[in-house]
């Protein structure tokens, strides 16, 4: 893929370096199964997997002991969506999911409609930002779960989830937030908000593919799940099967090195931002955005005179998406901006992308040319 320029980071991103050479040992030097209690082997990566729930401990500021392992945010998701919803069922039914969530949220919400779920679609404003009062006005006596990302995948928008977790747990209402976008873009302090379940991946933060981690509160509130798989006590029971060592020490390192560079990166992120955003508004493009409160890594423009997948098709060489990398297969228009109230035509003009700290100087010049010539072609 010689001379392309990757602007899609928000649906996946390269390993780091270190997070690859952190890695490497336990696939064939240290490759015992840490369930192994009887020998070195065993301790070894008993160890190793300790060493990387404190690093991810440390980067949100929890307790270990609230931190499991999984497959990554969707299994996370579908885990605290469907265990709070059979654990508090006898409470009530009913469940608060914002209408700009990511399809894992949204579809998992929904397939539980046949389970007697009463569901509200929360309204967002042209911004995508959920109000206070909209918020406050949808929970009901029944209300058993609420369900806010904290950065939006197609948007960048970020949610004041410290606010809602709070009206939440005043109401006690279990609060889950896909935190998937947030890690090392926003500063994360579960001792600062009430959310009680926080599902990551490490693939959206320079970690492997294949791997996440599940915040699960322990207090203030305490919140219960119960596992997905079973055939072992692994992960306190919540998720049983042999640890995924090689990952998980990934995850904890790409964590780690993540929110070190949390400052440094963003400030990088912002001058990248504001480069591309120079020159579409050269051709009155509008953002899809909240003007003072979207994480800097994530641009979405609409331009409103031509169509995202003919500009698309002229710029073959810079890899970005139509929208969620999860939904660009589908025809439909993103049901994130029209949440946002855009109309079909408007939706359809619009394109995103999302950056790296990492991407040079010239591959920018280079994506910001091809840009400029492709739009001027289409206007003409």
């Amino acid at each position: 893929m010689e001379d392309s320029i990757y602007l899609d980071y928000a649906a996946t991103t390269p390993v780091h370096p270190n997070v690859l050479k952190a890695m490497l040992p336990f696939f064939t030097e240290h490759f015992g199964n840490s369930s192994s209690s009887t020998h070195q082997h065993g301790w070894y990566t008993k160890g190793a997997i300790k060493r990387a729930r404190k690093q991810v401990a440390k980067a949100i500021n929890c307790e270990e002991s609230e931190i499991i392992f999984t497959s990554g945010a969707t299994e996370g998701i579908n885990q605290g969506i469907k265990g709070i919803f059979n654990l508090y069922h006898k409470k009530g039914n009913h469940i608060i999911v914002s209408k700009t969530e990511h399809k894992a949220v949204i579809d998992t919400i929904k397939s539980l409609e046949k389970e007697g779920a009463d569901i509200t679609y929360l309204d967002v404003n042209s911004e995508g930002i959920i109000t206070k009062k909209s918020f406050e006005s949808a929970i009901k006596p029944t209300t058993i779960l609420a369900a806010v990302m904290w950065v939006n995948n197609e948007t960048g928008v970020i949610q004041n989830v410290k606010e809602l977790s709070e009206i939440a747990f005043k109401n006690n209402v279990p609060f889950l937030c896909d935190g998937t976008q947030a890690v090392g873009k926003v500063e994360i302090d579960m001792q600062d908000n009430k959310i009680g379940v926080l599902p990551i991946s490490a693939h959206k933060f320079y970690g492997p593919k294949g791997i996440g981690a599940l915040y699960i509160r322990r207090k203030s509130p305490r919140i219960t799940l119960e596992s997905l798989i079973t055939g072992g006590n692994q992960e306190n029971r919540l998720r049983a099967g042999t640890l995924n060592t090689p990952s998980i020490v990934g995850l904890g390192e790409a964590i780690e090195i993540a929110i070190t560079n949390l400052e440094s990166n963003t400030k990088i992120l912002q001058e990248i931002k504001a480069q591309f955003k120079t020159l579409f508004i050269q051709f009155n493009a509008k953002f899809n955005e909240a003007e003072s409160n979207t994480s800097q890594h994530v641009l979405n423009v609409c331009i409103p005179s031509i169509k995202a997948n003919n500009l698309l098709k002229l710029t073959r060489k810079i890899s970005y998406s139509l929208g969620s990398a999860c939904t660009s297969e589908t025809l439909d228009p993103s049901h994130v901006l029209t949440a946002m109230g855009q109309s079909k035509e408007e939706a359809f003009s619009s394109f995103r992308l999302s950056f790296s700290p990492a991407i040079t100087q010239k591959e920018i010049n280079m994506a910001l040319n091809s840009f400029s010539v492709a739009i001027t072609s289409l206007l003409d």
